[in-house]
């Protein structure tokens, strides 16, 4: 055989191996390339979903851990301004606070007084002052400290007025009547 026809047959052998290259590149590669950008794409895409949904998941919990302790400080707050006008919590709260202060309490009297309102756009709901005038009998020092626990009490409470009378002339008992303003919250 010759020299020229080995090189023809090499230089086809060439080119038909180059051409099989081709046709596999083309035929089962690029196609399977096309599949692997495709399986890329999605999976950023499922990965960029997966952080889009932990940042919701944040955000919720956040939120719920924020309304949580919202209802919380309503509650606090319901304590302090109740939703209703809960007179026999009120008159609990004088009879236990003059109990603990040795005051003698005679007699209670509630009087409404107007309502305080607000306007619609508001975020503050108007609210309600009911007027307790608390007639009693006491020490000083027991109606000091029977005035500032009515002050300081869990229920929002206000001494309006204090009336000072002369009580019995041989006891250093006087009697007061006191004027209390509570407050509760309008539905």
């Amino acid at each position: 055989m010759k020299d020229s026809a080995k090189r023809l047959y090499v230089s086809l052998g060439s080119l038909i191996f180059i051409s099989a290259a081709l046709y596999v590149y083309s035929s089962f590669i690029n196609p399977e390339f096309a599949e692997i950008q495709r399986l890329r794409g999605e999976r950023q895409g499922q990965m960029t979903l997966l952080a889009d949904y932990q940042a919701t998941i944040e955000e919720t919990n956040r939120v719920i851990a924020r309304y949580e302790s919202v209802s919380a400080l309503q509650d606090v707050f319901s304590e302090a301004v109740p939703q209703k006008e809960n007179i026999p919590s009120f008159l609990n709260q004088i009879y236990g606070l003059a109990v603990l202060n040795n005051v003698l309490v005679d007699s209670v009297e509630f009087q409404y007084m107007p309502t305080q309102s607000t306007s619609a756009t508001s975020l503050v709901r108007p609210f309600g002052t009911i007027r307790a005038t608390v007639r009693c009998a006491s020490g000083y020092d027991d109606i000091k400290n029977f005035t500032k626990a009515i002050e300081t009490n869990v229920r929002l409470m206000d001494i309006y007025a204090v009336n000072i009378t002369e009580g019995f002339r041989d006891d250093p008992i006087l009697a007061y009547t006191l004027t209390v303003d509570t407050y509760y919250q309008m539905e």
